[in-house]
């Protein structure tokens, strides 16, 4: 990063008063306007200007300087070469303090290429001309820190015995518009790759290029072509592209002396220590927006001026952000610099480059005061900052009062921080023993607190010991523009509770999108009728029945309503022992019992596994499962899904007491070959679970099992329950822009709606895959945010559980950006986004056309071959097995779908059909509907409700696709026609597939 400091300095006398406020010109306010100001430096200043607008809220942030020795304005860029240079406005600011300055503030400034990071217009560091102005506008700043506004028009030429080439650039890109210079502080290399004449130039002596200076060179080379060309640090090369219309261009001999020659018509321009670019913005006190670019748009900006007295402004105003800073016109702009006082002004480079920083009072470093408009910080070609000369000798010179709340409600309270800087506004201790005063009598200190009055306006508060004193501006004003609700220090947007319980809410007043110091009891609190009762300070209590409502906060004629739930609070304390989906859980064996983990359908209570206990009926009277320890003492129920196979018994919960005695307590029914949900009470004694033991009743049989799933430990009630969780979104088919993430937002309730679904309940798959962590509850309000989402259609499903195992399937569409077509025959086809999608997960592959277009044919029907290899992908099924199958019509089965039909018939997915007692599986047949539904309710998890069929074409189901069907209709993957049909022996076609799998 480049940069050459002064050296000179000049110590502040003891006497500085420790803060000046700075009067703000009334043209320069917003409506509402609230503004501020201190020093920071010597004759240095920050003002903070805060108001509204027809744009809506602003927040402006200006340095005002008087020129001298103590402080002085410098330009930095971001290395030692302007090409490729650029670092954001943190970067710069600690390069230089860590090259031993203190920057005290600035901003950003010239515009620049956003590719190469070379400036638009002048920059000259230390008198050093870097980079010519290109007719642009600049400031430049002389070595007694006043500053110069104007066009340089600077020309320049190279100059020998064969003639004078006028050069148009001087370090900037090469186009086609004029002869260009370029030495190294361009960079290194020319990086040229379109073809021109060049001119190999090195130094004669070691001066460097100056406004209205000269240097000798000598031609050692030149040529022609489009390779990139060295640039030592002693050379430089002049330049042309072809096509250049350069009439005055020389070719010069090598060995030719020639001299480059700087001239500018205003001396001061050779007078200018630093300068940069810009674009007019004030001339003679004359607003002009002509050469700005977007200057009829609202946007972040940034710009210097220069008042008649030699006062220079640096202005920033942050924009583009609804809710903190709408941003200014290039007009609007130029009037708040003239209001300022301005005669003369550059519009620097705004929109996300705009930014400041400052070193505050009492602080050591400076840092980013404004909002960038991109969201972080854009790293820019150059930088304007002032930096402090003023020796720090850190005895405290001044009183700095921060306080934590500048907006206050009258008769609010906002603490204030206290600290100490020294006569040059660095770090110092504290100082002590301060006595304060309000202006008018707005208020009262208390410590370091203060306390509006019933009096609005601007209180001062001035804090002195008789040796040092300073002061801090508060807004003390009733215009309550939004009011916010919190629970716990977070703002919430609704409320549910048990009955009787209470909860003590803060009102969060607001004024240009800033909290306010305020009292609850400023507000007026009320409810509505039934829901329960609230007091002055925001404590509300529920009331004792079920309940909906709403809440509201109120200040003057503004409000802040949120809905209220009464008997949606927290579920009762549950903990899931054992839900066998990954593996089982810790359980082992005590007995002759032997354990593993089934997924198969036929063998799930709940979700996509169970525990069996294999065990020969004939030999074995009692055997038991072994728990992972748990804790029981803050639960008093034991709930669990068991059946039994080919021999059934009595369960047993077993129990150990503090001192390690067994207690047990029977499940509530002995097994049967059906899934049955049992429970058993906790004993009042009982510390640990540790296992469930099962005794024999009757016969037994070889080959006998127990199958148990989803073994829950409840507080407050067994979880029998049979109902799904209902679940609801309020958006299903969502747009977003691409690269950015999507929220979906909606409610989820469990057992009829008494509680509210935990997150940790909730699982989120985006395009099939799983996103922990994806869904959030804020009473019975579900929330689910993706990442960051590619260009394209994507399908988010939300898996919601209860404690019981029940669950409840729903999904959405996200289009981000636009739904692109993979496919050739799917550009316009409803189906585009979902076939694209299945093409990007691998699941749909399509084919090629005789003309080698990629095609989906959406419109065909989907054969039962194609369908065991989109489920095959879909599930991840291995497919390595090629051999024959156990098929009658093996010899149909082509290559490419054998290892998939392998693979849906070993895990039970596709059975084939019997037809004459021989097993077919019919690979050219188009698929049906209740085929497709019966394959995949197989493989969803267990636990959707098996809702009844109300379709006018019922009758028309299989008998042997009944059960899935319902699973399928009920949780929403697959659903009937306008008309009320479901059409189960339908055709479906591969668009619709596609949907079908893609929100899978």
């Amino acid at each position: 990063m480049k940069h050459f400091a002064k050296t000179s300095c000049r110590l502040l006398a003891a006497s500085l008063a420790a803060v000046q406020f700075m009067s703000i010109a009334a043209g320069a306010a917003f409506d509402s306007g609230f503004s501020y100001s201190y020093a920071v430096g010597e004759g240095l200043s920050y003002t903070r200007m805060e108001g509204k607008d027809s744009g809506g809220p602003q927040r402006a942030n200006i340095l005002t300087y008087q020129p001298n020795t103590g402080v002085s304005p410098v330009m930095v860029y971001a290395d030692e070469q302007l090409y490729g240079s650029k670092a954001t406005i943190t970067n710069a600011v600690k390069y230089l303090e860590n090259q031993g300055h203190t920057v005290i503030g600035g901003t950003n400034a010239d515009f620049f290429v956003m590719s190469s990071g070379i400036p638009i217009g002048l920059v000259i560091d230390q008198g050093e001309l870097i980079s010519s102005d290109a007719w642009q506008y600049a400031v430049g700043f002389k070595a007694d820190g006043t500053a110069v506004i104007g066009r340089p028009t600077m020309s320049m030429q190279v100059s020998g015995a064969s003639g004078k080439v006028s050069v148009s650039y001087f370090n900037k890109t090469r186009t086609t518009a004029g002869a260009y210079l370029l030495d190294h502080n361009y960079d290194d290399s020319t990086h040229f790759s379109a073809n021109g004449t060049n001119i190999i130039l090195e130094r004669v002596d070691d001066a460097p290029v100056t406004v209205n200076g000269s240097v000798k060179m000598k031609v050692i080379n030149k040529g022609t072509g489009n390779s990139p060309l060295t640039i030592t640090e002693n050379q430089m090369v002049l330049t042309k592209s072809d096509g250049a219309n350069v009439p005055s261009w020389v070719d010069f001999p090598i060995g030719e002396e020639v001299t480059l020659s700087v001239y500018a018509g205003d001396k001061n321009w050779s007078e200018v220590e630093y300068a940069v670019g810009g674009k007019l913005l004030i001339d003679n006190g004359t607003i002009t927006t002509a050469g700005i670019d977007g200057g009829s748009s609202r946007r972040a900006r940034s710009a210097i001026g220069v008042k008649a007295d030699g006062t220079v402004i640096l202005y920033e105003i942050d924009g583009n952000q609804s809710t903190h800073s709408a941003g200014l016109t290039a007009a609007q702009l130029g009037e708040q610099l003239k209001s300022l006082g301005c005669i003369r002004a550059v519009c620097l480079d705004g929109g996300g480059s705009s930014a400041m920083a400052l070193r505050q009072p009492g602080d050591a470093s400076a840092s980013l005061i404004s909002s960038p408009s991109d969201g972080s910080q854009r790293a820019c070609a150059n930088y304007i900052f002032f930096v402090n000369h003023v020796a720090a000798d850190g005895v405290t010179a001044r009183a700095v009062l921060t306080p934590s709340y500048r907006y206050l409600l009258p008769g609010a309270s906002t603490w204030f921080s206290v600290k100490g800087a020294d006569t040059s506004y660095g770090p110092a201790e504290a100082p002590t023993d301060l006595t304060y005063t309000v202006s008018d009598e707005r208020g009262t200190v208390n410590g370091q607190t203060f306390t509006a009055g019933a009096q609005t306006g601007t209180a001062t508060v001035t804090a002195s010991n008789g040796a040092v004193q300073g002061e801090m501006q508060l807004c003390i004003t009733g215009d309550v523009q939004s009011i916010a609700i919190q629970r716990d220090k977070k703002d919430i947007s609704a409320l549910s509770l048990k009955p009787g319980q209470s909860v003590d809410l803060t009102g969060i007043a607001y004024h240009l999108g800033r909290a306010m110091a305020s009292a609850d009891t400023a507000f007026t609190w009320s409810v509505s009728e039934g829901i329960g009762s609230v007091d002055a300070n925001g404590v509300f209590t529920a009331g004792s029945a079920m309940a909906e409502g709403t809440l509201t906060c109120r200040y003057g004629n503004t409000h802040r309503s949120i809905p209220v739930s009464i008997g949606m609070g927290d579920p009762q304390d549950a903990q899931t022992l054992a839900d066998f989906e990954t593996d089982m859980d810790g359980c082992t064996a005590a007995g002759e019992f032997t354990l593993s983990r089934v997924t198969d359908f036929t063998a799930v209570a709940r979700g996509t596994g169970s525990l069996c206990a294999s065990y020969d009926g004939r030999k074995v009277l009692t055997a038991t499962v072994l728990l992972p320890d748990a804790a029981v003492q803050n639960y008093r129920h034991l709930t669990l899904w068991a059946r039994g196979e080919n021999t059934q018994g009595t369960l047993t919960a077993v129990f150990a007491d503090a001192e390690g005695n067994e207690l047990t307590a029977p499940l509530s029914a002995p097994t049967a070959t059906g899934w049955q949900q049992l429970t058993a009470a906790v004993p009042a004694s009982a510390v640990q679970l540790t296992g469930i033991r099962f005794e024999r009743t009757g016969s037994g049989s070889a080959n006998s099992a127990l199958y148990m799933d989803q073994i829950v430990l409840s507080a407050d009630h067994a979880v029998t329950n049979t109902d799904v969780p209902a679940v609801k979104l309020n958006q299903t088919d969502i747009t977003t822009a691409a690269g950015s993430s999507a929220s979906v937002t909606g409610t989820a309730t469990m057992e009829k709606g008494k509680y509210p679904a935990r997150a940790s309940n909730i699982a989120v798959k985006l395009d099939g895959k799983l996103l922990p962590g994806a869904a959030s509850m804020s009473g019975s309000t579900m929330t689910v945010t993706t990442g960051s989402l590619a260009s394209g259609t994507h399908c988010l499903t939300i898996d919601v559980s209860d404690d019981a195992g029940n669950r409840t399937r729903v999904s959405a569409t996200i289009t981000a950006g636009n739904a692109n077509a993979v496919f050739s025959d799917t550009a316009k086809h409803w189906a585009r986004g979902y076939a694209s999608l299945l093409h990007t997960r691998d699941i749909m592959q399509g084919e090629l056309s005789s003309d080698g277009a990629l095609c989906f044919r959406p419109e065909r029907n989907l054969t039962r071959k194609e369908f065991a290899v989109t489920m095959a992908r879909l599930l991840g099924l291995d497919t390595s097995g090629g051999g024959k199958t156990d098929f009658t019509d093996d010899r149909s089965i082509p290559d490419w779908a054998r290892g998939a039909v392998h693979a849906v018939a070993d895990a039970s997915i596709m059975q084939g059909s019997t037809i004459g007692g021989k097993l077919y599986f019919s690979p050219d047949a188009a698929v049906t509907r209740a085929e497709v539904m019966t394959v995949i309710g197989r493989c969803l998890p267990r636990g959707y409700a098996a809702g009844a069929l109300t379709y006018k074409d019922t009758a028309a189901i299989p008998s042997w696709a009944v059960d899935q069907v319902k699973i399928c209709t009920s949780a929403g993957v697959i659903s009937g026609y306008n008309d009320n049909t479901l059409r189960p022996l339908g055709k479906i076609t591969r668009g619709e597939i596609a949907k079908v799998l893609a929100l899978f």
